[in-house]
């Protein structure tokens, strides 16, 4: 735990540090670097997956795309993106590419004309061209912002003209707002023409938390339903009407639009263009990701249930039955889930006929094909580092994937080799010479952290496991970037032997490895003789423990030990965070202790060779460049970023707790980040760009009185605390902790009680000296 003790023991594997190396490599005058020539850590567990992305357009510069769309009678697509934050504005680009062969190989060396087509204040959310559009040049967008007619922040549907001749410009005066409907959060948006002429249209609950309104059964509002309007025949009073055939006709008191419900998050939505079936990905609370193939009149459980499994069964329910997903995942595969499309095209026969969709926080992307009763057939597609927002259709029927990150994407058939001889026990990795007694391979290269992750009271061993001669892309505000077959190797221990002071007892070993491009991570769980360790399957898994805790009366304490499915440990190994977390500068920038003398850890790491220079700009990678020889710090380590120690008590209270959760929180509450709150928590974000002190809650209140995320002088209140301080539904860090982290949640109340009333957030977070 964050105490003294704590603060010891992070000192105390700096001196393992120094041993380590010495029992390796002697004189520390002149340290060598041995070698890492064995590694079995090669290919995959499992069959990889039939396919990989590759960016397409990389020409063009896009900020933030959520969604991509054919331009009806051109070749031109319309990327639209979202460049802010959260809420607006949205704008909508034209690509006209120069020339395009007849399939989408093209894509990857296009033209350059990108031209901005509309520019709102709102954040838009979907785009549909009307079905006549070459006639009637209708286009309808979904957006959120606020409403001056309602007075407050809604959804709605706008309807804009497009020429129908060269340039196609759209004129912005023509908006004309069809629906709307008060939302701030779960905004739904989406829209989609059916093969019926009449427009769909998504609805998410309106708040950001459990259902707060109860809006998902409630037919008497919009918020949490799927909506079915016929603008092709406006009324007297509203510019559509109702169909006639729409399920709630009839019942007193309901909204006539809603064509089905019991939706929380509708993310994406499209219609099969052979069937006509309408899908949607609709994004999950707690546990569950779902797909629905969405029906008249049904509910579809939200917030009864989350998925097919209960939420808050006792809640009202709608009138008619709930009926299960179409699709369903656990967020041990995703958490995010993005609806995709059914694909027709001719590039990919396999994925013939097969919905095609992703999450955007696993980066994972999945096949299902669909016989109008039930999914006959599904399957993972690929493996992605991509942060998916959205799919989309191009002129010749072919897939193209938008990247919240960086740009645009398309499926080519993978050209990893079938392996079957990945290591199942640790043994067998290269990266031991013993595993029975712990003694890793003499070209492992330990290394300590000055703040470290929260994992349940584990002790953690931190190894560098380079390919051969290779170095790592040295970076002082940014984490390092390591070469293909690199792999970072992490031991967990727990006090569970009777013993004082306790015999630690290895529990798992996680691998993180980069394989041709992208990062893998691995568990392995240690058997009881603490012999070896086996490889956990893909899904993770949980274990009972029961470990030594003098605070526990009887001072044995019952602890579930969580070992992260392959899909959760990318999560927070992130692109956002640049997958590597710990290893960058100011995660590494400490002293060691070697031979009775302290050195900075980076300089030994120099010495041991084991940076080269970053490239310049469109350099390459010069032979020059990437010589570890030649390798000089860009500043004094005096001058470079550290995080101080969080249980440091020499260090501003501030800097330790802004320290705390940045290594515990910023893996996804930060620009980019998975997480879905406003919050940056990177260290070095001033306070008054945290969005953090006296923001009002986007996810819930958990009933506390006036709550913000934090309230000056007032932890009582604090949302941020009340989360770190209970386990189960709500709590942060949302996955890899069941164990509550009380001297974190000491030093976080602290840091809130000593902030004045009027705190005015303006401060940046202070680094503790060195």
């Amino acid at each position: 735990m964050l105490s003294f003790a704590a603060l010891q023991r992070n000192c105390a594997s700096v001196f393992f540090f120094a041993a380590f190396f010495f029992q390796l490599h002697g004189d520390a005058a002149e340290p060598g670097r041995v070698l890492w020539t064995e590694s079995r850590v090669v290919g995959f567990p499992d069959t990889p997956p039939p396919f990989r992305v590759q960016r397409v357009f990389e020409n063009l510069d896009l900020q933030k795309p959520l969604s991509v769309t054919a331009f009806p009678g051109t070749q031109d697509l319309l990327i639209h993106v979202h460049p802010g934050d959260y809420g607006g504005p949205g704008r909508l680009l034209r690509y006209s590419p120069t020339s395009l062969s007849p399939t989408s190989l093209s894509h990857t060396s296009a033209g350059t004309e990108l031209s901005e087509f509309l520019v709102l204040d709102d954040i838009i959310y979907g785009v549909a061209f009307h079905p006549d559009f070459l006639r009637n040049g209708y286009m309808y967008i979904g957006c959120n912002g606020h409403s001056d007619v309602l007075g407050e922040v809604c959804t709605r549907i706008l309807r804009f003209h497009v020429a129908r001749t060269p340039p196609f410009a759209c004129d912005p005066t023509s908006q004309t707002t069809i629906i709307e409907w008060a939302s701030n959060g779960h905004n739904g948006g989406d829209l989609v023409f059916g093969h019926d002429g009449m427009l769909y249209v998504s609805a998410g609950d309106g708040t950001s938390d459990s259902d707060a309104n109860l809006a998902g059964q409630d037919l008497s509002t919009l918020p949490g339903s799927m909506l079915r309007i016929d603008v092709n025949r406006p009324t007297v009073a509203k510019p559509y009407s109702v169909p006639r055939d729409n399920p709630f006709l009839d019942l007193k008191g309901a909204r006539p639009e809603i064509w089905a419900y019991g939706l929380r998050n509708p993310w994406r939505i499209s219609v099969d263009s052979k069937t006509g079936e309408l899908w949607a990905g609709i994004n999950g609370q707690d546990l569950w990701e779902s797909v629905q193939v969405v029906r008249r009149g049904e509910n579809y459980g939200w917030s009864i249930t989350e998925g097919s499994h209960p939420f808050h069964p006792n809640r009202v329910r709608g009138p008619t039955p709930i009926i299960p997903p179409t699709i369903e995942h656990p967020h041990s595969e995703a958490r995010s889930l993005t609806g995709g499309h059914v694909y027709y095209g001719t590039e990919h026969p396999s994925l013939y006929g097969h919905y095609i969709y992703g999450d955007y926080s696993t980066g994972i992307i999945w096949a299902a094909q669909y016989d109008g009763t039930a999914i006959v057939s599904h399957f993972l597609v690929a493996r992605t580092s991509l942060q998916i927002t959205g799919f989309g259709i191009d002129h010749e029927g072919e897939l193209l994937i938008a990247d919240h990150g960086s740009g645009l994407y398309r499926l080519v058939a993978s050209t990893h080799v079938p392996t079957h001889d990945f290591p199942r026990l640790l043994s067998q990795t290269g990266l031991f010479e013993s595993t029975a007694d712990n003694k890793l391979h003499p070209g492992l290269i330990p290394y300590s952290v000055n703040s470290p992750l929260w994992s349940d009271g584990a002790e953690k061993e931190r190894f560098i496991a380079l390919p051969g001669a290779q170095s790592v892309e040295f970076q002082t505000s940014k984490c390092w970037n390591f070469p293909d077959g690199s792999v970072l190797v992490k031991t967990f221990s727990l006090p569970i032997a009777d013993s004082n002071p306790p015999n630690l007892t290895r529990i798992e070993t996680r691998l993180l490895t980069r394989q041709q491009g992208e990062w893998h991570g691995y568990s392995y769980e240690w058997n009881e003789e603490q012999t070896d360790a086996e490889l956990v399957a893909a899904a993770g898994r949980n274990r009972e423990i029961l470990v030594n805790a003098s605070s526990t009366e009887g001072g044995l304490r019952h602890q579930t030990w969580h070992f992260p499915s392959r899909a959760e440990c990318m999560v927070c190994h992130s692109r956002a965070q640049e997958y590597v977390l710990g290893l960058s500068v100011q995660q590494t920038n400490l002293d060691i202790a070697i031979d009775g003398k302290t050195m900075p850890q980076l300089e030994y790491f120099r010495q041991l060779g084991l940076f080269h220079q970053a490239s310049p700009p469109n350099d390459g990678g010069t032979e020059k460049s990437r010589e570890s020889s030649t390798f000089t710090f860009p500043a004094a380590f005096s001058e470079m970023p550290r995080l101080p120690n969080p249980a440091d008590t020499t260090q501003p209270l501030e800097a330790r707790a802004r320290s705390y959760l940045h290594s515990n929180c910023a893996n996804c509450h930060v620009k980019e980040g998975g997480g879905n709150s406003k919050i940056d928590l990177a260290f070095n974000s001033p306070l008054d760009k945290t969005d953090l002190v006296n923001a009002v809650p986007l996810h819930g209140s958990f009933d506390l009185d006036d709550a913000k995320l934090i309230k000056p002088s007032d932890a009582t209140a604090s949302v941020l605390l009340h989360r770190m301080r209970h386990r189960g539904r709500g709590q942060m860090p949302p996955l890899a902790t069941s164990v509550i982290d009380r001297d974190a949640v000491e030093i976080i109340s602290q840091w809130i009680q000593s902030m004045p009333p009027s705190e005015r957030e303006g401060r940046q977070a202070t680094s503790g000296t060195p």
